[in-house]
């Protein structure tokens, strides 16, 4: 009896420090308002998805809402696809083969594949591959999409793009490469001599106790996983059990000052360094947010489009923790002029804008014009296309993407308006040259 009552004070003691732990954490305050602003605003009732924040293992905050596209309920265990947020497996992987003396940053494609087929692009090395700044492309095409049911392995994605130019010196810049991602893969699968999915799964999931998570699509993205799997995740990443301190210090690195390290996205806000990485795709949003040097772990799945619900979401999150940043202001008012074109229309979004400095997010406003697209509603995706220009008027793709809604739409003098004010900017403008070819000859 005594041995019981002596565990049962035990068990208590414990629990009651788990329960002091999560009560004096320093971000209590900042979730509790988060929580306010969702349960209490639009932001919960337009949000179709889930949240978890936590302070290192301790769980501050967790909740879903909605329902997914197949009308179920959202729970905290539902699993959303992750998209391009598999990039941080695959990167952990590869740094993985470089502890264990398998692999090194500057050696190249052609090193480890021998018979890689194109040429130029065997002089690529590991550590351009990983920061996306190696000069390859994308694998995204119509063919791919006509095809893509057809894709079993890695190497199955190579006819899709290994035959492609390099778009640029290996290391001269940096553009997002799902290709790059594709070929780090078959290193892997080379090096480790196993499938990526079970090597990620043997030497990733299984050590972070990730029992929700894949199988993968690729190594560029693809997969499902939970709210759950992810903060396991993030803990197992920041307390070394995936990878060594130095290794963790290369991926969080900006070696190239591009926001980007080894596989996670980089950004600084006001201060806090911020690391991760985000997913999306049509109907599908999500994002994994860390804080070099804080336990601070902030998780965002959806499975909506990003600008149905989940970016807003997001970005208030981040305004509560790490306060008004350039970016974060951009995006309000986006969502200001957008709305204000869904209530009043086009002239009097263009008059608000105008009064905000034309200071709008091209990005996140370009995503409702792709909505409107999807919706069949090409008058207004156009309409969106001319506040992008109006705010960007010295950019040469605001003038294209208007251009190929316009053609579509069946107002070619316009396109080629736009075409021609696009090359005014961009010479090297393939898309707007094809096109006005194409115009010229009709």
């Amino acid at each position: 009896m005594k041995k019981l009552y002596i565990s049962m004070m035990c068990l208590a003691f414990l629990i009651s420090c788990k329960t002091t732990t999560i009560a004096q954490s320093k971000y209590l305050k900042k979730v509790n308002e988060i929580k306010r602003q969702i349960n209490q605003t639009d932001l919960g009732k337009n949000y179709n998805g889930s949240i978890l924040i936590a302070d290192g293992e301790n769980i501050l905050f967790k909740a879903s809402y909605g329902f997914s596209t197949s009308k179920e309920p959202n729970q905290i265990e539902t699993r959303y696809e992750i998209a391009s947020m598999g990039k941080m497996f695959t990167s952990i992987a590869v740094m993985q083969l470089i502890e264990n003396g398998k692999l090194n940053l500057q050696q190249t494609i052609g090193d480890v594949l021998k018979d890689y087929p194109n040429q130029d692009a065997k002089r690529i090395t590991v550590q351009q591959l990983l920061s996306h700044t190696s000069g390859l492309g994308d694998f995204f095409s119509p063919e791919f999409d006509r095809k893509k049911e057809t894709i079993k392995t890695l190497k199955d994605y190579l006819p899709f793009f290994v035959n492609d130019p390099l778009e640029f010196e290996p290391g001269a810049q940096m553009r997002y490469s799902n290709a790059g991602f594709i070929v780090l893969g078959l290193i892997i699968e080379k090096l480790s001599n196993s499938n990526f999915n079970t090597y990620i799964s043997k030497h990733i999931f299984q050590p972070a106790k990730m029992s929700s998570t894949g199988p993968l699509t690729s190594t560029a993205g693809g997969g499902t996983s939970t709210v759950y799997d992810l903060h396991k995740f993030a803990v197992s990443l920041n307390n070394n059990t995936l990878i060594n301190a130095s290794s963790f210090i290369a991926m969080t690195t900006n070696h190239f000052s591009n926001g980007y390290g080894y596989g996670m996205s980089l950004r600084d806000l006001n201060g806090k360094r911020i690391y991760g990485h985000n997913g999306g795709a049509p109907g599908v949003s999500g994002e994994l947010d860390l804080v070099i040097g804080e336990p601070l772990i902030i998780i965002t799945m959806s499975n909506r489009s990003a600008m149905d619900g989940w970016a807003q979401v997001r970005t208030n999150i981040r305004k509560e923790f790490f306060g008004m940043t350039p970016e974060i202001q951009e995006f309000l008012n986006t969502e200001k002029v957008v709305h204000m074109y869904q209530k009043e229309g086009l002239k009097e979004a263009s008059k608000l804008l105008s009064k905000l400095d034309n200071n709008i997010s091209d990005k996140n406003t370009f995503r409702f014009a792709q909505q409107y697209m999807g919706q069949r509603q090409l008058g207004k995706a156009i309409d969106i296309l001319k506040l992008i220009v109006q705010a960007y008027p010295d950019q040469w793709y605001p003038y294209s993407f208007l251009a190929d809604f316009q053609l579509q739409a069946g107002k070619k003098e316009e396109a080629i308006k736009n075409y021609k004010k696009s090359l005014e900017f961009n010479p090297k403008n393939e898309q707007a040259i094809e096109q006005l070819k194409k115009l010229r000859q009709d």
